[in-house]
């Protein structure tokens, strides 16, 4: 079957009758010298393209060259670089110092990557390399070149979390603080000053459980402590763990209990602390976790006998069982105190009256009392400002600040209250009211020029500037040598164009300084007379 179909397809094409295209030999010869001329022709021209990319390499490499000698030249003409290193180094602490705390794009790396001259500089500055943040985005290598361009000066530790939430975050925090950790740990005898921030308590115990391993930490002066919406205690450490440990700050978190298992009073490692600073802001939901029981706060107070400055902002302690037992309430002694900072936060603080009635500071120094910047004023505490009336509670204050802490009826009260006090700083609102009736207040009031060295008035208005030029006058008839006086604000000449004017008037007085004052767009002439 196969051989009759070929046969027949055989016969359908006339067999092999068919003849195939013949090729010229010339055609062929002709190809062949195409196709070599082409080559040739490719051959000079990778011969071409490599001498010009060598050329180019040449050429890039002198551009390279020019164009840093021109930058250099460049930046040898600006003003900057005609200063001495000393200088520039000067420049540049003050940027890194006055840098946000805790951003991850860190203003001594940006300097040192400026240019080669400030690189050097940097390079070799310690003292710019002093603090080390330790969080995820901050690579492990990055903290050991902290390390070791901060040489052997004292070093902060900062303990914070990462900048941007995300799920999972918190593992990764506690992984990369293990690893952290470890690099870090040989540098534990040059530790200065620790600051943790962070939301997760776990972090926070963590922290401070692997610092009592290996501790002491002989250089330790400082910790500051901040956790929002922690509502554990802080861990503090114990026993001999920091014994140059001077300041403390702890924010929106309660000092630990007296006597548990885990904290013991006794064994708080403050024996030498002389700043306590305690802080909880604002009002917001879950802030009460944040207040510490009077226990606990009286405990701290009683293991730190060398204590000068306390600082209370916020409502951080809690006396409501004390209040409700006032009778049985014991003074809180602070012998060594100095310095009492109180900014309540509210119009109306809960506490701040049993606190006052309360403390015990016979060398006390300092006395500062802020209410938030609102018009009405705050809480009036004056009467217990004497123990009993008219002794003065704390009758060798010097250096006075009132904000919007007295009002018409309690300001001869307040004043009788610091009755040798030197410097005072007053708002506007308290100012006006002592300057309100300039005979009263310079015959029968303490707060006479004869004792006040430095007054300053806060953001004083024009009514204001007018009492007190009145007050100089009255002040001067009688004799009495007059202060020195400091206008602060925010104030800007624009918006209150009689400013100047009565600053000049007082100046006429006595030696006036301005502070915070914008004089923009204003009559220079007079800026020159104050």
């Amino acid at each position: 079957m196969v051989l009759q179909v070929s046969a027949a397809r055989m016969s359908n094409t006339g067999g092999l009758s068919h003849k195939m295209p013949v090729v010229p030999e010339e055609l062929l010869s002709t190809l062949r010298q195409e196709v070599f001329a082409l080559q040739n022709r490719r051959k000079e021209l990778l011969a071409r393209l490599e001498e010009t990319n060598t050329s180019l390499v040449e050429v890039q490499t002198l551009l390279t060259r020019k164009t840093s000698q021109a930058h250099t030249v460049q930046n040898l003409l600006a003003p900057v670089s005609r200063l001495p290193d000393e200088v520039l180094l000067a420049i540049f602490e003050e940027a890194v110092r006055s840098q946000e705390q805790g951003q991850v794009t860190r203003t001594e790396i940006a300097i040192s990557y400026t240019s080669h001259h400030w690189r050097q500089v940097t390079v070799n500055a310690p003292r710019l390399w002093n603090s080390l943040c330790i969080r995820a985005e901050v690579p492990i290598a990055m903290l050991q070149i902290y390390l070791s361009r901060s040489a052997n000066i004292p070093l902060t530790i900062e303990f914070r979390e990462r900048e941007t939430a995300w799920p999972g975050a918190d593992k990764r925090s506690m992984a990369h603080l293990g690893s952290a950790l470890d690099a870090i740990w040989p540098s534990v005898p040059r530790w200065r000053r620790i600051v943790v921030l962070h939301r997760s308590y776990p972090y926070f115990t963590h922290v401070f459980r692997e610092l009592r391993k290996v501790a002491p930490l002989k250089m330790l002066q400082s910790i500051s402590m901040k956790s929002p919406g922690v509502c554990g205690p802080c861990p503090l450490l114990l026993g001999d763990s920091a014994p140059a440990l001077e300041s403390l700050e702890v924010e929106d978190m309660p000092l630990p209990p007296p006597v548990t298992q885990t904290f013991d009073a006794a064994r708080y490692s403050v024996a030498g602390l002389t700043t306590l600073r305690l802080r909880v802001r604002g009002m917001r939901a879950g802030s009460s976790h944040a207040a510490t029981d009077p226990s606990a706060f009286r405990a701290l107070i009683n293991s730190a006998p060398m204590l000068s400055a306390l600082e209370i902002y916020g409502q951080p302690i809690n006396f409501g069982q004390e209040r409700a037992n006032e009778e049985d309430v014991l003074s809180l002694e602070i012998p060594r105190l100095r310095t009492l900072v109180l900014h309540p936060g509210t119009q109306h603080p809960r506490d701040l009256r049993h606190f006052i009635s309360v403390i015990k500071a016979p060398t006390l120094r300092h006395f500062e009392l802020v209410y938030p910047d609102n018009t009405p004023p705050g809480q009036d505490v004056s009467d217990l400002l004497f123990d009993p009336f008219p002794l003065a509670r704390f009758p060798s204050v010097e250096t006075v600040r009132l904000h919007n802490a007295v009002h018409a009826d309690t300001v001869a009260a307040s004043m009788n209250a610091f009755p040798v006090a030197a410097r005072i700083k007053l708002g506007n609102t308290d100012a006006s009211y002592l300057f309100e009736n300039p005979t009263f207040s310079s015959t029968c009031s303490p707060w006479t020029p004869s004792h006040i060295q430095h007054l300053t008035v806060i953001s004083p208005l024009h009514n204001t500037l007018l009492q007190m030029y009145e007050w100089l006058l009255s002040a001067a008839s009688q004799g009495h040598r007059l202060p020195i006086i400091t206008l602060e604000g925010p104030i800007r000449a624009i918006d209150c164009p009689a400013f100047l004017t009565q600053s000049v008037k007082l100046a006429s007085c006595t030696e006036v300084r301005l502070c915070g004052i914008d004089l923009s767009m204003s009559d220079r002439s007079l800026v020159a007379r104050v």
